[in-house]
């Protein structure tokens, strides 16, 4: 059996990576591709890459009505409550941080909430930087194993800004360069404080510093949070492999991740070492900001809740070099 699925926000980046990922998908269809700002146009006029898909991107208001198994909203934050009550889609998948703590939402961090995820008609997604840190910190939390403050220390590539025109995402701003932003607060904190605690019962605060990286995509969290018992850095490597051995996409190394290794896939690598120094466990986490990020986690999710496998769509390695 074939499901049918729609894309509102078709055209931006998030939106272009669903697309790239049901097209290899046996079990899910795109029905109806929706952008208003390229409406009518060619998919390969907005994603060159996907030009072998054919077909022209629609407006919402026409996705919005095809009577479909699951919605992909891709639409930036606070576009999609006015499109729900004419949603056809039995399942929706949003990408934005609109239902992020609702309670009608499940919160589709789907290592997490496997089960819930399968029973759910609404999931709204993670964020990226959301996903890596709690990727990263959530086992020895969830062990009793460290203690608040949390400190993350997160960068991105610039697809994580999403697709439109901005200075400092141009190359002249970004190329060569490394900042930080959001630094005395970020909208993501809220939802890293809120996913630690339910996840890893380990209510604290978090101090999060993002950086923009002049790379196309890719994102890594390193984060540090004390010890409240000694540990070395093998038993640091145990309690990852403790919680992700039987996991699919959490490879958990030897050694430090990085974000290329990840470029293209559903991954997250993550590894720790102890600070013996300070007494301070550093965990960190490299995803691929528009695959397990966004549009990797947000088909995970939809497999799930279609009673697919839940690595359908989904079985491509990371790209290297």
């Amino acid at each position: 059996m074939t499901h049918g699925a729609v894309i509102l926000g078709a055209s931006g980046y998030s939106g272009g990576e669903l697309l790239r990922l049901l097209a290899g998908h046996s079990g899910i269809e795109v029905l109806a591709a929706a952008g208003d700002g390229a409406a009518g146009r060619p998919l390969a006029y907005v994603h060159p890459h996907l030009a072998s898909l054919g077909g022209a991107v629609v407006t919402a208001e026409e996705a919005v009505t095809v009577d479909a198994d699951v919605c992909f909203s891709c639409l930036p934050g606070g576009h999609l409550a006015k499109h729900l009550d004419d949603l056809e889609a039995n399942v929706v998948v949003d990408l934005a941080d609109d239902f992020r703590g609702e309670a009608e939402w499940i919160y589709g961090l789907t290592e997490f909430v496997r089960g819930g995820v399968a029973e759910a008609s609404r999931i709204a997604n993670p964020g990226c930087y959301p996903t890596a840190t709690l990727v990263a910190l959530v086992p020895f939390a969830s062990a009793g194993l460290v203690e608040g403050p949390v400190v993350v220390d997160a960068i991105s590539g610039t697809s994580g800004a999403g697709r439109k025109p901005a200075d400092h995402l141009s190359l002249a701003s970004a190329g060569s360069s490394v900042t930080a932003y959001g630094t005395a607060y970020h909208r993501h904190v809220g939802e890293i404080e809120r996913g630690l605690q339910v996840f890893g019962g380990l209510e604290t605060m978090v101090s999060f510093t993002p950086h923009l990286a002049p790379m196309s995509r890719g994102l890594l969290a390193t984060v540090r949070a004390r010890l409240r018992a000694p540990l070395t850095d093998s038993g640091a490597t145990d309690v990852l492999r403790d919680a992700y051995d039987d996991e699919a996409f959490i490879e958990v190394l030897e050694d430090w991740p990085s974000t290329k290794a990840t470029v293209g896939s559903n991954a997250a690598h993550v590894g720790a070492r102890v600070d013996r120094r300070t007494g301070w466990l550093v965990c960190s986490a490299a995803i691929d900001n528009l695959g397990k990020g966004a549009a990797g986690q947000a088909l995970q999710n939809a497999n799930l809740a279609l009673g697919l496998a839940e690595g359908q769509g989904l079985e491509a390695t990371g790209v290297w070099p």
